[in-house]
């Protein structure tokens, strides 16, 4: 099985005692001009029998890593690496390097030099991990000029591998979003939008889509624009962020505890307060359904469907120009089933039946998923303030660097639940695959040491560690056999034969 082969294929080339030669050397050259824009080229200088891997996620090993420590993103004005070779191993296949790899960039900057950290890991039948920092003197070399000669055919059609993945990144933020509609989180949005539309004229249909589609993109991008920003201030923080403030769960309970009781006809819709509250109507339907679709994104926070994870750690990962799009296909994701359906009329006037009394019957029908979310908000409420205590067969320990670092010394398993009682697909994976006795026995039988890394509240260390897995999202799996530090991630969302065959 091809999972199999890929634990087998880490454990032999992963971590071995470091080597006190360097494997990879580095060289730079610079460029300093009269507008204060400082070019930069790094040459790595790779032993012979050795690789590095490409500057970006795959499906194994550690990217290339550059961070300019003391530089402001905005000022990285532009930056690209030389073309990646393709690598064959028994099944598997990845971009690297070989021999030489090249970097170069352009910065704004006034100061007298920056600091440069960077990553790798180094590969052959076994792997290093190796890390330099450099201090780079804002000046002009000599031989500046000739090494941009000399790279030039390095660089060719690069650009179009990078624009390649970006385009895969794309398309599977898009795919996500349009799964994200099946997560259970959403079923509270879709009861609105269902009333919304028995209640509708079909020629006003099509401007409820188009204005709901625009009221996703734009929380999408707002939500996206906000992490953007907490991140460039060191904040540890991902997908889901929001719900890791108790006023912002409070403030949610408050609307949908309104939402249920007007779907349950206690509170009279046509009182302008409560309508203007619950955002189902205001005096322009065109005003409503974009809230809607606002709204729509708030909610479908706790979950994160297939792909998700892969797509959001890799925008995070990337330049700002890669970033927001990859958050904007995931809102046009999001709202593509409700758009396609509601600008078919003719198609809805086959699946619904004329309006009566049946509309009152689903209404109430529909505002039991509201009921759920008002009595989920309650426990994920009490939850973050230590109220909530769940209970478990098995034994589960607060996660930590250190244990994981002595459970290996020890050569024992440890699986590692990124979770938060707001992360419905958490809870979902909880009680579908993690409680299970399938689970159960394999921990037992191989003395797996269980660690949870809870992100209910926002927590530096869970947020750090979650990076460092390259991820900025839960639920999060991740299980060391105990043999080597080579770690596998599961699925993100998981069953107790998933389990079995990452685990056994």
């Amino acid at each position: 099985m091809k999972f199999v082969k890929l634990f087998c294929l880490l454990v032999v080339l992963w971590c071995s005692p470091a080597k006190a030669e360097q494997i990879v050397e580095l060289d730079y050259f610079t460029r300093y001009n009269n507008n204060e824009l400082l070019e930069v080229i790094l040459q790595f200088n790779i032993k012979s029998g050795w690789h590095i891997f490409a500057p970006y996620q795959q499906e194994f090993g550690s990217p290339l890593k550059i961070v300019w420590q003391d530089t402001d993103k905005n000022d990285v004005l532009e930056e690209s690496f030389s073309r990646t070779q393709r690598f064959d191993l028994d099944d598997f296949s990845f971009d690297g390097y070989d021999k030489k790899a090249f970097y170069k960039t352009t910065i704004k900057t006034q100061k007298p030099n920056s600091k440069l950290k960077i990553s790798w890991l180094a590969c052959a039948e076994e792997c290093v991990p190796e890390n330099i920092e450099i201090d780079i003197a804002h000046k002009t070399n000599s031989n500046f000029e000739q090494k941009l000669e000399e790279i030039a055919d390095y660089f060719i059609s690069s650009d179009f591998k990078l624009k390649q993945k970006l385009l895969l990144m794309l398309f599977l933020a898009f795919a996500g979003g349009i799964i994200l509609n099946l997560m259970p989180c959403v079923f509270p949005i879709l009861s609105i939008k269902i009333i919304s539309l028995a209640q509708m004229e079909n020629d006003k249909r099509s401007v409820e889509a188009t204005f709901y589609s625009f009221g996703v993109v734009v929380s999408m991008l707002a939500i996206a624009g906000i992490l953007f920003i907490l991140r460039q201030f060191d904040a540890t923080i991902g997908w889901g962020f929001q719900l890791q403030s108790p006023y912002f769960v409070l403030i949610m309970l408050f609307l949908f505890i309104i939402l249920t009781l007007m779907m349950l006809d206690v509170i009279n819709v046509n009182n302008s307060w409560s309508s203007k509250i619950a955002f189902l109507r205001f005096n322009n339907h065109k005003t409503n359904a974009f809230m809607t679709g606002f709204l729509a994104v708030l909610i479908a926070s706790p979950c994160t469907a297939p792909f998700m994870g892969a797509t959001i750690a890799y925008a995070i990962m990337s330049p700002v120009y890669y970033y927001f799009p990859v958050f904007l296909f995931l809102g046009l994701g999001y709202a593509f089933p409700f758009a396609i359906i509601a600008w078919n009329p003719l198609k809805l006037r086959r699946i619904l039946p004329k309006p009566g009394k049946w509309m009152n019957i689903l209404k109430k029908v529909l505002s039991i998923p509201l009921i759920f979310t008002c009595i989920w908000l309650i426990w994920v409420l009490l939850a973050q303030r230590g109220v909530v205590v769940s209970g478990q067969n098995l034994k589960w320990n607060d996660f930590s660097t250190n244990k994981v670092e002595q459970a290996l010394k020890n050569e024992q398993p440890v699986f590692i639940d990124f979770t938060a009682k707001w992360c419905i697909t958490c809870l979902v994976n909880k009680r579908v695959a993690l409680q299970s006795d399938e689970f159960a026995n394999l921990v037992k039988n191989k003395n797996i040491l269980l660690l949870r890394a809870d992100a209910t509240n926002q927590d530096k260390d869970v947020g750090k560690a979650l990076n460092s897995y390259g991820r900025a999202s839960v639920p999060l799996y991740v299980y060391y056999d105990g043999k080597s530090d080579d770690y596998l991630i599961l699925p993100q969302i998981i069953t107790p034969s998933i389990l079995s065959e990452y685990l056994d």
